[in-house]
């Protein structure tokens, strides 16, 4: 029996433990099929027990993509730690692209080291859902400074990764409040979070 998984296939879970139908749960070795099932790297951790009379139990916490990475041969999926996940394709709901990253590819399972990935990464999953559903792009500049891209190109400098929640809040209600002059606005600054800013393209007949 396979549990907590939504985003890994069952079958695949099952097929990695090696458990074969049937098998005496008493003959399982169930930390050798455990060791096995934290080889996939969507797997953050797991628990193989028994429950009698003849189950073995196997409880999975999926690690979930938050972002996507621009490499030389595609796109990759990493979670808020910066763990390689797996290839993906751009354009994935609600997974920003990150750019500015020095990007070091390593193996699916392993963590991508930048400071600035970790960074635009902290930012990310302290926004809401809802948020980052906006979100095409999220750019981490040399000196650290993050510039947030909506789907419907408004940019945002964000500033540093700090206060993130607060900016992030107000960055969502700016977006639902200028909605209908968001063809007008150059860019909006959150790099203080007590006192945002709005500019406006003076040649797009901004008000």
């Amino acid at each position: 029996m396979v549990q907590g998984n939504q985003l890994l296939d069952q079958g695949k879970i099952k097929y990695v433990s090696d458990i074969a139908p049937g098998a005496n749960i008493f003959k399982v070795d169930l930390a050798a099929a455990a060791t096995r099932l934290k080889l996939i790297p969507m797997v953050k951790d797991v628990q193989v027990t028994r429950s009698l009379p003849s189950t073995v139990v196997i409880g999975v916490t999926e690690r979930k993509p938050v972002g996507l990475l621009p490499t030389g041969e595609g796109f990759i999926e990493v979670d808020g730690e910066g763990v390689y996940l797996q290839k993906a394709n751009a354009g994935a709901p609600g997974l920003p692209v990150v750019t500015g990253i020095n990007l070091n590819l390593p193996s699916p399972g392993e963590v991508v080291k930048d400071v600035r990935l970790g960074d635009a990464l902290t930012v990310i999953s302290n926004l809401s859902s809802e948020t980052v559903a906006d979100l095409s792009e999220v750019h981490v500049d040399n000196d650290g400074q993050i510039r947030l891209y909506t789907i419907e190109g408004i940019q945002c400098r964000f500033g540093l990764a700090e206060d993130i929640q607060k900016k992030g809040d107000i960055f969502s209600q700016l977006l639902k409040e200028l909605s209908a002059q968001k063809d007008k606005i150059y860019y909006i600054d959150l790099s203080c979070a007590d006192n945002p800013v709005v500019f406006y393209d003076i040649h797009k007949g901004a008000i």
